[in-house]
């Protein structure tokens, strides 16, 4: 049973509501590649949690702890009758070596340990179980979701789960104690726990003046909608959705990009390239949002 679902990171979003609009550098390309990459792999792990674990189980996705001065994020806990499994969720395509105790993307380029932040991650659990006066065996595990990745050398370790044993290993955790009400209690400890979002984003610097303005495609990303009637068309991959539903995702992204401004009909007419009349952009926004002042000063919350 999912007692906490995974959410897109923050970080992600803004990625996203940014992409097209401005040009990100090489360094800023390989933030967002990874990020999409990671929550894509922690998606996959959580859709076969959620279609093959059975619900006397509880599985928490996506927690952030602090300790001190210290931040950790666990990708997924599963919790039964008698112990709290925690996975790091890697999402690698491609050829790797294990050599020496490190870690290669042949043909050699050495990329990080993931036993190394899962050891880390274990301690710094294990403090804050301590906090809460919870005295529980833990198990925790490097889960390679990729079906694509194939490691050679790969050693004989307990905390490595590669793509083939996945299902297996599900299969097996299915036969775990359940969960009595110490662990649901448990459950809603670590979700308060929870300190949310990475407290320093690492995003782009932008503003409003330099972004692409128009209605940018939920399937390609690109700006290249356009309008007709009830309905909009994506030029590039010709993906279509409602003027509705195009006009509230992108209004949402506005408000993520720029929290502190307020949502006007000539702001929205703006953002959206101007392809909608005020007119029509006025009528959706008093049906989906709520009216603030009054004449020329009303805006929209």
């Amino acid at each position: 049973m999912i007692v906490r679902a995974l959410k897109k990171p923050f970080e992600l979003k803004v990625f996203e509501a940014l992409e097209s609009r401005i040009t990100f550098s090489s360094k800023e390309l390989k933030y967002y590649h990874n990020l999409k990459q990671g929550y894509q792999g922690e998606q996959r792990f959580e859709q076969i949690l959620k279609k093959d674990l059975h619900d006397h189980l509880l599985v928490l996705s996506d927690l952030r702890f602090e300790i001190g001065t210290t931040t950790f994020q666990i990708d997924s806990i599963i919790l039964s009758g008698t112990t709290l499994y925690f996975f790091d969720v890697k999402n690698f395509p491609g050829d790797y070596q294990y050599l020496d105790k490190r870690l290669y993307k042949l043909p050699g380029k050495e990329v990080s340990n993931p036993l190394l932040q899962l050891k880390r991650n274990e301690t710094l659990m294990r403090q804050v179980l301590l906090e809460l006066h919870i005295d529980l065996p833990m198990e925790c595990f490097d889960v390679f979701i990729n079906p694509e990745f194939t490691l050679y050398q790969a050693p004989l370790n307990q905390h490595f789960i590669f793509p083939t044993q996945v299902h297996k290993f599900i299969d097996n955790m299915n036969h775990k104690p359940p969960v009595t009400s110490q662990q649901h209690k448990l459950a809603q400890h670590l979700i308060t726990r929870d300190i949310g979002d990475y407290p320093h984003p690492r995003i782009p610097t932008f503003a409003y003046k330099e972004l692409k303005k128009g209605l940018r495609c939920v399937n390609c990303n690109d700006i290249s909608i356009n309008i007709n009637g009830r309905n909009c068309f994506c030029s590039k991959c010709e993906h279509e959705e409602s003027v509705a539903d195009a006009l509230l995702r992108n209004i949402k992204e506005l408000c993520l990009l720029f929290p502190d401004q307020k949502i006007t009909t000539n702001l929205v007419y703006e953002w959206c390239g101007k392809g909608y009349s005020k007119k029509s952009i006025k009528r959706f926004l008093e049906r989906y949002f709520k009216s603030v002042g009054n004449h020329k000063w009303v805006y929209y919350v």
